[in-house]
């Protein structure tokens, strides 16, 4: 088996077979369906889950309830697959985003995250229509926001190098954001497939839209305390680079130029 598809799930009966469903149809078939019973309580969840049971194409384990982070951890601990695909219960994925993103990975062994651009649907008139803005990956620019999405396939040697994710409950979002973190510190690359390959449903309910400021605080200041030394060193890095260029501005506009256009690098590591 060379992919571990991991969906955890609570109470998203009404969603969960869209999610397998697109797994099925996926042109990549080379792997298995771990669905993670995150100690559901909706009745129409258990009864959706019942049904699935009898499904030969998909190993659902039930657990009590502790949180995505550890239901996906759970996962993984019965997963079987080189790598690991995380899909939310209410998320579809295309056809195509496995094929294309096992092919990616598989090309480079430094290559610890695939991930690609999502289309987001289900949102009501009152609600953002767009969550995030997926762009090519820089640790800079992860320290500052998180752009890629829990929908990525990842090496499980690397997931596993880092320890999975973090199951502290004082994060309340995120906790993939935390994960990239932890795996780009440690030298794994990104990789971008410049499409759209899956669909991000926006509802009412789901967790996103029960972070309140409290909670969005909470685990901010978790994070930054978590990631303060790198948050710290990197910012030392830019403001000194931000002195230097209003001293002389043209001496480091052409050091610019010259790293971005002839070195292909960034003027930063």
């Amino acid at each position: 088996m060379l992919v571990s598809i991991i969906i955890p799930c609570f109470n998203s009966g009404q969603f969960v077979l869209e999610a397998l469903g697109s797994c099925l149809d996926s042109t990549f078939k080379d792997f298995e369906i771990i669905l993670v019973d995150d100690g559901s309580s909706d009745f129409r969840t258990i009864e959706v889950l019942k049904e699935i049971s009898r499904y030969n194409s998909v190993k659902l384990i039930k657990k009590k309830n502790q949180g995505a982070a550890s239901a996906r951890n759970t996962g993984v601990k019965h997963s079987n697959g080189e790598f690991l695909f995380f899909l939310d219960s209410d998320n579809k994925i295309k056809s195509d985003y496995l094929e294309k993103a096992v092919h990616a990975i598989q090309r480079d062994v430094n290559i610890g995250v695939v991930y690609a651009k999502p289309f987001f649907f289900g949102f009501e008139e009152n609600q953002e229509s767009n969550r995030f803005e997926v762009s090519d990956f820089s640790l800079d620019s992860l320290l500052s926001r998180n752009y890629v999405d829990m929908c990525s396939l990842v090496r499980k040697k690397a997931f596993l190098e880092v320890g999975g994710f973090d199951e502290n409950r004082e994060i309340f979002f995120g906790e993939d954001w935390d994960l990239w973190i932890r795996m780009a510190q440690t030298g794994w690359a990104f990789h971008l497939l410049n499409e759209v390959l899956f669909y991000y449903r926006i509802r009412k309910g789901s967790l996103m839209d029960q972070v309140d400021a409290p909670k969005r605080e909470s685990t901010l200041r978790y994070l930054g305390t978590k990631h303060g030394f790198i948050i710290h060193q990197r910012y030392r890095q830019y403001f000194r680079l931000m002195e230097k260029i209003q001293a002389k501005p043209l001496s480091f506009f052409l050091r610019i130029i010259y790293y971005k256009y002839i070195l292909r690098k960034p003027i930063l590591k």
